[in-house]
């Protein structure tokens, strides 16, 4: 009669195995990634300073064409009525919209830079929740496998004595019977 079971005992050693390679496999991802997504979480990058700086450009370029556009348009119609004050407070006006667009221009690609940086540390937050997951989880997982081969493999070795208690349980009965024990 044999003992346990070759089979489980395999089983065992080679999810063992698997366990090991995935935690070793595991701690170099990590050393590699986790730094990389740690420092990503804590200083996300935004827009590049180039990308910044023309959007704000941008702003500045729409808004100056806002206003030149209001003052030639002030010009021609002093020229067309020949009333030097009659476009001022259409120019005052253009001039101060102008600003607000400006403003408003500047302000946005902030709140995008914001925003940007934002979903930046998320997504690093979320790499390592999965970094971490993954690595770890097959090994885990591997690790599992090793308690149920060692299971099969104690109730393999219990099977091998079954023999015995078709013999020995008949004479245990019997003695626990007797008048003499």
């Amino acid at each position: 009669m044999a003992r346990g079971s070759s089979q489980a005992s395999g089983a065992a050693t080679s999810a063992q195995d698997i366990s090991n390679t995935a935690a070793s496999n595991a701690a170099g991802l990590y050393g590699t990634l986790a730094p990389e997504l740690q420092a990503e979480a804590a200083h996300p990058a935004g827009f590049d300073p180039t990308t910044l700086a023309r959007m704000d450009t941008e702003a500045e370029q729409s808004a100056g064409g806002s206003q030149a556009g209001a003052v030639g348009q002030g010009a021609l119609q002093t020229a067309r009525t020949r009333n030097a004050g009659g476009a001022d407070a259409a120019i005052a006006k253009s001039a101060r919209s102008a600003s607000e667009a400006l403003s408003k221009g500047v302000l946005s690609t902030q709140i995008k830079n914001a925003q940007m940086k934002e979903s930046q540390r998320r997504s690093a937050l979320g790499g390592l929740e999965g970094l971490y997951g993954t690595n770890f989880g097959g090994s885990v997982n591997a690790l599992g496998e090793v308690a149920q081969n060692v299971n099969a493999n104690t109730n393999a070795e219990n099977a091998s004595w079954d023999w015995a208690k078709f013999i020995l349980d008949p004479a245990m009965q019997a003695a626990s019977n007797s008048k003499y024990f």
